[in-house]
């Protein structure tokens, strides 16, 4: 899943950038490297995910937020100057809160639990992918082994944090049904708290960085911290979306949540079962976009892209047929058992049910 990317220019690397080339510089590699770019996200803000695909990336995005403050105490036991470490504190302090019950890691477990997982499975970090770690654990050591100046400027993704904070809150909350504002209150401080540090951190690297070997540091460290995000990014993509693979210590889906109400019933409905005879809604409808030359799912105000898989199964959805109908039909048609293939018609069209652009 890592893109490919420009290598920097040979002869503006050996020279000495001025300050607003050396910021203007450090934003280009925001705009090439930044993991707003990544699949994972794109699907994640756009609605494409289920429900289990977003509280993945809950689960495991709650390792790297735990660990900032960690990584922020690396950094502050580093400092010999008082005014910055007056100034590099509030930082753990915006983390870690003031009192019990306060700060951005529990905002986050906030949101975990918004997606139905149990505080102590998510405080356990049982579950977490051992990608996830170790990225998070890589940036903490190179925070602890490096120069201060590349420690802090590994801290200036937070230069590019309003725009995905603005992109994920909009799209989660026009796209899934159980995601709120309550859900969502982490990011409603760090749209205020990613600025300052951003600010205070450029300045620090355009008056420290004064070598262009310096320079080349702190715009190495910037990249360093974008392949972190990214890879934890990859880790999501290929455990829980394509080809779906978890890793037998890392979560699966139904593990680690809160009992609902009713076991039968998930949102307010039950679970697809082979029985059921799914249809479209009004409104909905499954249509060939021939200028893009691919299937897609229109629903009032969004659309999904959909794999040959989705389409196969989709094109048989009449309300009609049942899922075994389906599934016996599917089967004879790629000459697959049906039985083996039903379980995934099932957790497909539960996932669409669950975006609100299929009935049962």
């Amino acid at each position: 899943m890592n893109a490919v990317f420009p290598t920097p220019d040979t002869a503006d690397s050996q020279r000495l950038l001025s300050p607003a080339e050396l910021e203007a510089a450090l934003r280009d590699i925001g705009a090439r490297r930044y993991h707003n770019l990544h699949p994972f996200h794109r699907l994640l803000h756009d609605g494409k995910l289920s429900k289990d695909q977003v509280r993945a990336w809950a689960l495991n995005r709650y390792y790297y937020q735990a660990m900032i403050p960690v990584k922020d105490a690396a950094v502050l036991a580093r400092m010999t100057d008082a005014s910055l470490r007056r100034i590099w504190r509030q930082r753990i302090v915006d983390h870690d809160g003031d009192h019990e019950g306060d700060g951005g890691i529990e905002r986050w477990l906030k949101l975990a639990e918004g997606v139905g997982f149990d505080r102590d499975y998510v405080l356990s970090t049982r579950g977490i992918l051992s990608a996830t770690k170790f990225s998070v654990e890589a940036y903490v050591h190179f925070v602890t082994e490096k120069t201060l100046l590349e420690a802090i400027a590994s801290s200036l993704t937070e230069m590019f944090s309003p725009t995905i904070i603005s992109e994920r809150v909009a799209g989660m909350l026009k796209n899934y049904d159980f995601i709120t504002k309550e859900t969502l209150a982490y990011f409603d401080k760090r749209l205020t708290q990613a600025p300052r540090d951003a600010d205070f951190a450029l300045d620090y690297v355009k008056q420290h960085a004064t070598t262009p070997e310096l320079q080349r540091k702190a715009m190495a460290a910037l990249t360093f911290k974008c392949n972190v995000l990214w890879t934890q990014l990859d880790a999501l993509y290929f455990a829980y979306v394509s080809p779906g693979m978890v890793p037998p210590d890392a979560w699966q889906p139904g593990e680690g949540l809160v009992a609902e109400a009713s076991p039968a019933r998930v949102g307010g409905n039950r679970k697809m079962a082979a029985g059921d005879r799914p249809r479209l809604p009004r409104g909905v409808r499954l249509r060939n976009d021939e200028t893009r030359g691919k299937w897609v799912l229109l629903a009032p105000e969004r659309t999904f892209d959909l794999d040959d898989n989705a389409v196969a199964v989709l094109k048989l959805v009449d309300g009609a047929r049942s899922v075994a109908d389906i599934a016996d039909e599917l089967g004879k048609t790629y000459a697959a058992e049906p039985r083996a293939i039903e379980a995934d018609i099932l957790a497909m069209l539960d996932g669409l049910a669950e975006k609100r652009v299929l009935e049962r």
